[in-house]
């Protein structure tokens, strides 16, 4: 196939006018433009309508067509690569490729592991001064709607649910364009099969591994036959309104941001608290991403928005050493270091404080008084022991508590047993999985006798009795 020729004829069939301006401008503006080209419709589009966009051009940008070879299809993903490179080849364009080296290639991948493995080809290909370089991709309306379908199931906002953008800046500085966001994949496919194109299909693309492709293969066709109009067209429009939200948003919220902060890691707890809960949202996050890619879990930023607003201090571990603490007495919301969680060894709990555990866990314990209804609901046993139990604070008990992983060996005297029995036994009679143990936190007094563990009873010595009339409530969620 004569490539040059097809380019220009795709050029002539799809014209310009479906490229937006602004879209236009930024792409002339760069000095280094980069094509991500797997080989299917879609990049092959765009390799060909740029490499002949340059030619037509005065003074063309470089371009540069980047193929990954992942690796997972045998000679099929060859035979991608070499597609890719001989219309590079015929194009005059230069190609650069690589391939993913992985030690358990028998093993099954997921679509992060591949996207990552992409990502570090792309820096690497583009180098360490990326400021004058930009990548296209090839993602379309189609494309849009699966994604957002994918983020409302995940309980995304609006910034996950306005990607994929226009523009953005991923890991590494990476600058990438998209485009085709205001075309359907058939009208791509048709510009096409016009030009006399040819590309490669990805038959993993119809497998039901991926959780996109079950969309694609089933949801999607069922969403079109239910809608009065192209659900991806309305999808589309969607997301740019709310891309223009979120970033309105973020404007705003970028002088709350230097309101509060002090410039060195430390928030005004009042004027944290004054803020909508979008912004406390994203205050707290950033904050965390200062030491952690990660983030919060969704259980530990609802808890930490839950003490905000009730006024209580809170600390939560975050990652390795790295904790977020704040308080009203002391006016700030910071970062700390101290032992990582799971190095729990007597960790202090104080009285009510919610304390953030890796995994998702929420552990708060409270003083309170009892009246003889709750004493009553207590003593019946009708309130499970997974979440919240009830200690007798008239004893020899003594605050703070503290917090620890399980140890093998750890054994104690349950409520409904004579004698001691180890944890590993009660954790085998309520099935409890072995990968949950290590994360139950472990609830054990000054003279570290364990007082509970969450899933099983309460030390019998410290059972409600009739004339108990002050209680510490025990409450662990996730």
């Amino acid at each position: 196939m004569d490539w040059k020729k097809t380019a220009e004829r795709l050029a002539s069939i799809a014209g310009e006018d479906w490229l937006p301006k602004r879209l236009s401008d930024r792409i002339d503006s760069v000095e280094r433009l980069f094509v991500a080209c797997s080989g299917g419709a879609d990049s092959v589009f765009l390799s060909l309508f740029f490499a002949g966009l340059s030619r037509r051009k005065t003074n063309p940008g470089e371009l540069t067509v980047l193929h990954f070879n992942h690796k997972l299809r045998g000679e099929e993903s060859e035979k991608d690569e070499r597609f890719v490179r001989d219309i590079c080849g015929e194009l005059g364009v230069a190609f650069v490729s690589d391939s993913w080296s992985r030690d358990d290639d028998a093993k099954a991948v997921s679509e992060e592991q591949a996207r990552d493995a992409r990502m570090n080809f792309f820096a690497k290909a583009i180098g360490s001064t990326n400021d004058d370089a930009a990548i296209l991709t090839g993602h379309h309306a189609d494309d849009i709607a699966e994604t957002m379908l994918m983020r409302l199931s995940r309980g995304s906002g609006l910034q996950g649910l306005s990607a994929p953008r226009e523009y953005s800046v991923g890991a590494r500085g990476l600058r990438f364009i998209r485009p085709l966001l205001g075309l359907r994949k058939e009208q791509i496919v048709e510009w096409l099969e016009q030009a006399g194109a040819t590309w490669r299909e990805d038959a993993s693309n119809r497998e039901d591994v991926f959780y996109r492709n079950r969309l694609r293969k089933v949801v999607i066709p069922e969403w079109e036959n239910a809608s009065d109009r192209s659900p991806q067209t309305g999808a589309a429009q969607s997301r740019a309104f709310l891309e223009e939200d979120w970033r309105a948003l973020d404007d705003c919220f970028e002088k709350s941001w230097l309101d509060a902060f002090d410039g060195e890691g430390t928030i005004s707890w009042e004027k944290l608290l004054a803020m909508p809960r979008a912004f406390q949202r994203r205050t707290l996050n950033r904050l965390v991403s200062m030491v952690s890619k990660n983030g919060l879990t969704l259980s530990s930023m609802e808890a930490l928005l839950e003490a905000l607003r009730t006024g209580s201090t809170f600390k939560a571990s975050v990652e390795g050493s790295h904790w977020i603490s704040g308080s009203p007495e002391s006016g700030r919301v910071e970062m700390v270091a101290e032992e990582r969680v799971y190095d729990w060894s007597l960790q202090a709990l104080p009285m009510d404080v919610s304390l953030c555990l890796p995994g998702g866990g929420l552990l708060r314990v409270r003083e309170i008084e009892l009246d003889r209804e709750l004493k009553k609901e207590i003593r019946s046993g009708s309130i499970s022991h997974d979440q919240s139990v009830f200690l007798s604070a008239s004893g020899k008990q003594s605050c703070p508590l503290w917090v620890r992983p399980w140890s093998p060996g750890d054994a104690y005297r349950p409520m409904g047993r004579d004698a001691s029995v180890k944890l590993k036994e009660l954790f085998i009679d309520r099935k409890i999985p072995k990968q949950q143990r290590r994360l139950l936190p472990i609830l054990v007094s000054d003279e570290g006798e364990i007082l509970w563990a969450p899933g099983l009873p309460p030390n019998k010595g410290y059972r409600i009795g009739d004339n108990t009339t002050r209680a510490l409530q025990l409450t662990y969620s996730k």
